[in-house]
């Protein structure tokens, strides 16, 4: 397996993979980008060519082609290889056994895809669709959109889908594990959790079928059973960090800069047929941060086609906040009450789902404008229903010229003077607040400070590093840090110096910390004359250091000696002391 890592990393340029998800822009010898990994308006990630590696100098991630693979597509290293061998041509020959974890997820990929296709048939091939198959095409689902979108019908007789699986070799753990099938109380029976339901597959990013929505029919008569159900969290689905359609929507959104955020799978498939495909649907009305951070690398444009109450809703606030914090750009899609949704919206008036979307609001104007519609300025009451509805939102904006705006705004909706709605905004931001810095202090780590020496001998490292020939002057620097006496021994020994070279003859434990080295000294902007200045001024401090920890030593040496009266050592030591002394006033005189 580790030769076939190899192999993958020869046949694959870091920069192309990485281009392909995050748009790189080549700088002298790298390429850069604002990290995809934390939010950043000044490029600091790098991507070497030479090295094939990527490194943030904001957020510190780094790594090589599979690392950052893994990262940006949150999978782990088992995923990464087989996607990153289909992409290089690598096929992978497997040895020894999957551990547990891996062998439970990979026998549940392949029951969700096998139970997909066979209520798929169902639905498009078999009589008991039938039904199912009317009623979505009632609904203005075509064909065409049905195949796509994998919809199907679980059968309303669970033996149907268990015998069928049952001759397909699944066993009844692993159906119980998909969530999909339970055991009954009574009798000890398997059963399907969405017989006689449609069936809406939920398909991530990489195209594997996760888990499933089933929607009862309207013929159902049974006022206990919920409209819609959807599959609890499993090993290899987790809502939180799921959307429905984004598999199929995901080029559209790269190409519009934009996406449609709704609820609910109808409400996302209608916009989707009718042409509008950058359209993504999630569970709920709260955008969750691994949603966020899954949609950021497609764009930062979010329009919310959700609930118009959603104002109220708690986690909807925290969603908008971390929105914000990220620098989405965040609008609201106003169907002005003509429509309950987006579904019925395209399904009534194309043309008018169009213009909306276009006129898409803000969200801090939508919250402004709808609160002002459902409570009234005509009494005090009103007023602060407005205002218990707005400053929640407006105190999470980051930025400050928006805020004061939008508080101005709020002033002149509500026909108030803006002095009393500040002074309420305050008081409201006053009780918010959280002491972040007690917050910041228990989460960080005890760092072991960096001496000053330290830190000198790495900046000189770098600069040597920009030098055609690093081992003429590295071999002459008397490195006290034991991770550059290393790096200098290797430079020496080389005749012509290359980056790459040098780093594939290190000690694993010493490469990552080369790679920073070399990048950063890539990336120096500074002039080589500049540089060379910066180089004899750091050498001579690193002997000022070196000449002031002589002296202490000394110091000592001359205390002990006088006290055993050894005149002779006495008096050579502080010949050593004075010479130590004069050369250190030099060199603070230049």
């Amino acid at each position: 397996m580790e030769n076939q890592v190899e192999e993958i990393k020869k046949k694959l340029d870091i920069v192309e993979v990485i281009n392909r998800m995050v748009p790189l822009k080549k700088r002298g010898r790298h390429h850069v980008a604002c990290c995809p990994f934390h939010q950043e308006k000044t490029p600091s990630f790098i991507v070497s060519p030479e090295l094939q590696i990527y490194k943030c100098f904001g957020c510190g991630k780094a790594g090589d082609v599979f690392s950052f693979y893994q990262e940006f597509n949150r999978v782990d290293f088992k995923d990464a290889l087989e996607d990153l061998a289909k992409l290089a041509g690598v096929k992978l020959v497997y040895r020894g056994r999957l551990s547990g974890e891996e062998a439970k997820r990979k026998n549940l990929y392949e029951l969700n895809r096998e139970v997909a296709r066979f209520y798929h048939y169902i639905l498009v091939k078999h009589s008991l669709g039938n039904e199912a198959l009317k009623y979505l095409e009632d609904r203005g689902i075509k064909r065409e959109t049905i195949k796509k979108f994998v919809l199907g019908f679980a059968p309303r007789d669970s033996r149907v889908t268990l015998q069928y699986l049952t001759k397909k070799g699944f066993k009844p753990e692993t159906l119980w594990e998909s969530g999909t099938f339970g055991k009954s109380q009574y009798g000890n029976k398997n059963y399907d959790r969405f017989a006689g339901r449609i069936i809406f597959p939920q398909i991530d990013f990489r195209d594997r079928v996760v888990a499933f929505a089933g929607r009862i029919l309207p013929s159902n008569t049974n006022k206990e059973m919920a409209k819609y159900i959807n599959s609890p969290e499993t090993a290899v689905y987790h809502k939180s960090q799921m959307f429905f359609g984004l598999n199929l929507a995901k080029e559209a959104i790269k190409k519009e800069k934009t996406v449609l955020v709704v609820e609910g799978e109808l409400d996302m498939i209608s916009p989707f047929q009718a042409g509008i495909e950058n359209v993504v649907a999630i569970k709920g009305t709260a955008l969750t941060e691994e949603q966020l951070q899954l949609i950021k690398r497609y764009t930062d444009s979010l329009i919310l086609g959700l609930d118009s109450d959603f104002a109220g809703n708690k986690a909807m606030i925290r969603s908008i906040e971390l929105a914000d914090k990220m620098d989405f750009d965040l609008k609201v899609l106003d169907l002005e009450g003509k429509y309950k949704d987006p579904d019925e919206a395209v399904n009534k008036d194309l043309d008018f789902f169009k213009q909306q979307l276009k006129k898409a609001k803000t969200i801090w104007d939508f919250i402004l404008e709808s609160s002002l519609k459902n409570y009234g300025i005509d009494s005090p009451r009103g007023k602060k229903l407005i205002l218990s509805t707005v400053l929640p939102f407006l105190v999470k904006i980051s930025n400050r010229v928006i805020q004061s705006d939008y508080l101005k705004k709020t002033a002149q909706t509500i026909n108030s003077d803006l002095d009393s709605v500040v002074a309420e905004f305050e008081k409201y931001e006053s009780n918010q607040q959280v002491n972040l810095e007690i917050i910041k202090k228990q989460e960080t780590r005890k760092q072991k400070p960096e001496t000053r020496e330290e830190k000198l001998e790495e900046r000189l490292m770098e600069i040597i590093l920009r030098l055609r020939k690093p081992g003429k002057i590295a071999k002459n620097i008397d490195w006290q840090t034991i991770r550059f006496k290393k790096i200098s021994e290797e430079l020496v020994k080389m005749k012509k110096f290359s980056g790459s070279k040098l780093a594939s003859k290190l000690a694993p434990e010493l490469r990552e910390s080369f790679n920073d080295l070399y990048l950063r000294a890539q990336e120096d902007q500074s002039s080589a004359e500049e540089r060379k200045k910066e180089r004899e001024k750091i050498i001579k401090q690193l002997e000022e250091i070196k000449l002031k920890a002589r002296l202490l030593e000394l110091s000592g040496i001359i205390a002990h000696l006088e006290a055993s009266k050894k005149v002779r050592k006495i008096a050579k030591i502080e010949a050593e002391y004075a010479q130590t002394l004069k050369r250190l006033a030099e060199l603070q005189r230049a």
